[in-house]
């Protein structure tokens, strides 16, 4: 039979274990991998419960094609949010085309993000938007439909490569 002091010590070890097991943090119910666009509160609500909880990459795909130069202004304020926490906003071309050697001359499509910056800076609530992309980047993937037209097809919110 274990003395009483053994016995404490058992009985430490396991509610120790007990509370240790349910601390394991658990993602939101709104946490998912992949957020489909839908102009509302909602899908930023959405987005940003799934950057801070998962950690692998997160992907928003559209209802509709969206055309590179008629990016939602909502999107646009993510995309800007992306940038100013330091990321980078990484373009792919669809497959069998040429890739333009300096990237950042497709930014021309994206005829809103300054104004999506501007508008970052008048509203409040942005912080919680601005915590939730720091250490990722934005994968911008571009397809294009039967008739020619660009669009894009995805953007994934991945963690920043700090190589």
């Amino acid at each position: 039979m274990l003395d009483i002091s053994k016995k404490l010590a058992l009985l430490g070890v396991l509610m120790i274990s007990v509370v240790m097991s349910g601390c394991q943090s658990t993602p939101p119910k709104d946490a998912k991998p992949n957020v489909t666009f839908i102009d509302t509160q909602k899908f930023d609500s959405d987005l940003t419960a799934s950057l801070e909880s998962i950690k692998k990459p997160v992907e928003v795909t559209f209802f509709n094609p969206v055309s590179p130069n008629e990016i939602p202004p909502r999107m646009e304020k993510w995309l800007s949010l992306v940038e100013k926490s330091g990321g980078k906003i990484n373009i792919s071309t669809p497959a069998n085309e040429p890739t333009p050697k300096n990237p950042a001359l497709i930014f021309g499509l994206f005829s809103g993000l300054w104004n999506a910056i501007k508008m970052y800076r008048t509203e409040t609530a942005g912080k919680s938007m601005e915590d939730a992309v720091k250490g990722r980047d934005a994968n911008i993937t571009l397809a294009r439909n039967p008739q020619g037209n660009l669009f894009i097809q995805k953007i994934v919110f991945d963690e920043r490569n700090l190589k």
